[in-house]
């Protein structure tokens, strides 16, 4: 089985098994979208002709306020005749290889199986919240000072990015958005309509939706006030008598009741949505924006099945809130013993060391535990992209 980074000639193949694969018809925007996307990734494939293949799209991510190098691993397809052979795993050998080359700390996915993904260090890290409520129970929401002004997508693009890159909520594992992924979005989804809001004659906030009868679907709302945070919802609200549900999606897994007059009225489903892995444990755990200033040498043991550099002893020291790991000999005793896959939990939010410990997934002294389970941030990550 050959197994080799694809090139721009290479791309026209790629695009032909990724519409079969997921039964997608070819239309100027999907296809200029692709093309986009290509551009900007590593491309790995199998076979001649190609049977299996997927990119390896080049990100940074805010993650609590650290700039980490990414890498989005999407269209992994292959053609009914080459699935079940190991051709993935060939692939997440060779987009391994070239992320260690490239210093690419995380990588992130959307699976359609987790246990599969799991196999090759991937977790689940990331969760979409969906709130749905009935038009007629939409609350009444108070006037506003902000105005609210429908925008053609590409025209609010440069506001959009500025406040996009303005919220917290994004700065907690989420995609740095370049002008060329913006450009991707709106180009992908036609169907994504825009509205900004303005506040003393600044735009101040924006919301991304759109109508397909019966529902009006929000797919995304940010404002830098309170004020324009009401004229957006407001907005959505002047839609009552065209629809008969709205739907707001977000990365934000916090319930959202007491917004709302009746709970019983609004339904919150929060489901799994991208899993993560950590490519290089020794940058992350340097640089990880930790909760604590100092924590005295602890020594990880670390398994990590697919990256042989992230597996062993580390000593991982914290000062002045900055972390230094080193290298230990495999006679020293470890303090902890977690996989790769744990560590991505922890860091990420997702469950504390503690609960893990609990859960009799991480092993080891219970001080050590205990004191760095602290240093991790306990907020869930959010990320409001998908490739």
């Amino acid at each position: 089985m050959t197994t080799r980074q694809l090139t721009a000639q290479d791309e026209a193949e790629l695009y032909a098994l990724a519409r079969y694969a997921f039964n997608l018809p070819s239309t100027p925007n999907r296809d200029q979208a692709f093309q986009s996307l290509y551009d900007h990734s590593a491309a790995f494939g199998t076979g001649e002709p190609l049977d299996s293949g997927f990119l390896s799209t080049q990100f940074d991510v805010n993650f609590h306020g650290t700039t980490f190098a990414m890498r989005g691993v999407g269209y992994v397809a292959s053609y009914p005749e080459a699935s079940g052979k190991g051709s993935i795993g060939q692939l997440m050998t060779a987009a391994f290889d070239e992320m260690q080359q490239h210093k690419v700390t995380v990588s992130y996915l959307a699976p359609f199986s987790s246990t599969f993904y799991r196999r090759f260090g991937y977790e689940d890290a990331f969760t979409m919240t969906t709130h749905t409520i009935a038009a007629r129970d939409f609350p009444r929401i108070a006037k506003s000072p902000a105005t609210v002004v429908r925008t053609p997508f590409a025209d609010a693009i440069p506001a959009m990015s500025a406040i996009y890159a303005n919220q917290s909520a994004t700065k907690k594992g989420g995609v740095i958005r370049e002008d060329w992924w913006w450009d991707n979005i709106r180009v992908h989804r036609p169907q994504y309509e825009v509205a900004l809001a303005y506040l003393n004659d600044e735009v101040s906030g924006y919301i991304i939706y759109s109508r397909n009868y019966p529902t009006l679907t929000v797919h995304e709302s940010f404002a830098n006030d309170v004020a324009s945070l009401r004229a957006l919802w407001r907005f959505i609200g002047a839609h009552q008598t065209a629809f008969e549900d709205f739907s707001i999606q977000t990365a934000d897994p916090e319930l959202q009741y007491d917004f709302v007059p009746e709970a019983r009225h609004l339904k919150t489903t929060i489901a799994p949505y991208m899993m993560a892995r950590i490519m290089d444990v020794a940058d992350f755990l340097n640089r990880y924006p930790y909760q604590i200033d100092a924590l005295a040498p602890v020594i990880l043991e670390i398994t990590d099945d697919n990256i042989v550099a992230n597996s062993g002893k580390w000593q991982l020291t914290i000062a002045d809130g900055q972390g230094q790991m080193a290298r230990v000999s495999d006679e020293t005793p470890s303090d902890i013993q977690l996989r790769q896959e744990q560590l991505v939990q922890a860091s990420f939010g997702v469950r504390s060391l503690q609960q893990l410990a609990a859960l009799e997934r991480v092993s080891g002294e219970a001080s050590a535990i205990a004191q760095l389970s602290a240093a991790f941030t306990h907020e869930r990550s959010q990320l409001y992209d998908y490739f």
